[in-house]
């Protein structure tokens, strides 16, 4: 199912974020486009990481309000929420 952009926060767009059936493998959920702007790290709740079959790597921020937010994972920041939410 292709997610619409729709605000997420302070102005900023919500990227695409499709879901494809794989073969018999649950859906596969890729990034198309990355966040512009850095999220607030209190308005996330979890993550994961794209499936290597994806055209693009992908980090998946979903936030406490249940939206998913795809993001760089080349991103210094991305790379600091991921480690934070691994160590708690």
């Amino acid at each position: 199912a292709l997610l619409c952009c729709t605000p997420s926060f302070a102005g900023c767009t919500q990227p695409i974020l499709l879901s494809l059936p794989v073969g018999s493998d649950p859906p596969t959920s890729c990034c198309f486009t990355y966040t512009a702007k850095k999220i607030p790290r209190n308005y996330i709740a979890d993550f994961y990481e794209t499936n290597s079959r994806c055209s693009q790597p992908g980090v998946v921020f979903t936030t406490k309000k249940g939206r998913e937010i795809c993001a760089n994972p080349a991103e210094k920041w991305v790379q600091e929420y991921m480690d934070h939410f691994e160590l708690n």
